[in-house]
């Protein structure tokens, strides 16, 4: 629907001045300024698909989207991969004999999936949790049975991000809507829902690099708990280098006490020559070896269990 907008502003003048280079994501902040205006009731008709409406809003908030543009980093935390997430840490929580789980989330944006127990899910095998938020989707292969009868409690839940967002505040509910383009209702909802969940008891939210406070993290973890390390996407963002040194700072944590480990998996990771989906590893020290469990869309909505 916003595509022939996304043109247009390919040849605006008005645009060539937002960012002092065009980067992959500038279209993304851009659009996501728009929508938040819209979302404020500040530009009601912004994203109206309706060029003028869309120039008369870049025209009239400039300056504010200059900023955004200039400042903002593309923010999703899209809870629906919780979907693909409920069973690495069910089948962790099953090898590592563990009823009690600790969580770092390592770039968790609002914290949304620190929280996957407190939502339901509905798999072909069967449900798991109760929730108002229900988590479901295409399973290729199917999660097997044994795995979803696991129940482990969570009792601490920690995040490391540059910079985090808080949604117990409106603006930062809004930030995460933002990115959401309107017309995906769907999503809207869920992550409604999911703002609401969390607002009752908030994770806690570190801003910094996690590969340089994660070792300090670790060293204070409970030994009554079994900590599970995990991330969706936010290691393909720091380089080949850092996380190198990331998986370093794992081995060396995983030799000191027991330690599980959740990722998407990055290029140079990869098991497979496919780029349309996420690799899922699971892994758990002692031992540390890292296995591929399941395949699964970039926003939780099919997994493909690893038979």
């Amino acid at each position: 629907m916003y595509a022939h907008l996304a043109r247009r502003c390919a040849t605006e003048p008005l645009v060539d001045g937002l960012a002092d280079e065009l980067s992959w994501d500038v279209p993304l902040r851009l659009f996501g300024g728009v929508h938040y205006l819209e979302l404020a009731g500040i530009e009601p008709y912004a994203l109206s698909g309706e060029w003028d409406d869309f120039r008369s809003a870049l025209e009239a908030r400039y300056d504010f989207l200059a900023r955004f543009v200039r400042e903002q980093a593309v923010q999703t935390n899209e809870v629906q991969r919780c979907f693909a997430l409920l069973p690495a840490f069910l089948v962790l929580a099953q090898e590592g004999g563990a009823d009690r789980l600790d969580l770092v989330e390592l770039g968790p944006s609002a914290g949304l999936n620190l929280l996957w127990d407190r939502y339901a899910y509905a798999y072909r095998a069967g449900r798991w949790g109760a929730s108002e938020l229900l988590l479901q989707g295409v399973e290729y292969v199917p999660v097997p049975r044994e795995v979803l009868t696991r129940r482990p409690e969570v009792r601490r839940r920690l995040g490391i991000d540059l910079n985090p967002v808080d949604v117990t505040s409106e603006h930062g509910a809004r930030l995460l809507h933002a990115f959401i383009w309107p017309g995906r209702v769907e999503r809207a909802q869920r992550l409604k829902r999911a703002v609401a969940i969390l607002r009752r008891e908030p994770p806690t939210l570190v801003r910094g690099d996690y590969v340089e406070l994660l070792p300090a993290v670790l060293a204070e973890r409970d030994e009554q708990a079994l900590t599970v390390v995990f991330q969706t996407a936010s290691t393909g963002y720091i380089g080949p280098e850092r996380r190198a040194e990331l998986r370093q700072l794992l081995e060396r944590a995983g030799r000191e006490g027991p330690l599980g480990w959740i990722s998407t998996r990055a290029v140079e990771e990869l098991e497979e020559d496919r780029h349309d989906s996420y690799e899922l590893e699971v892994g758990l020290w002692p031992g540390g070896k890292r296995r591929f469990l399941l395949r699964c869309d970039f926003h939780g909505n099919w997994i493909r269990w690893r038979t």
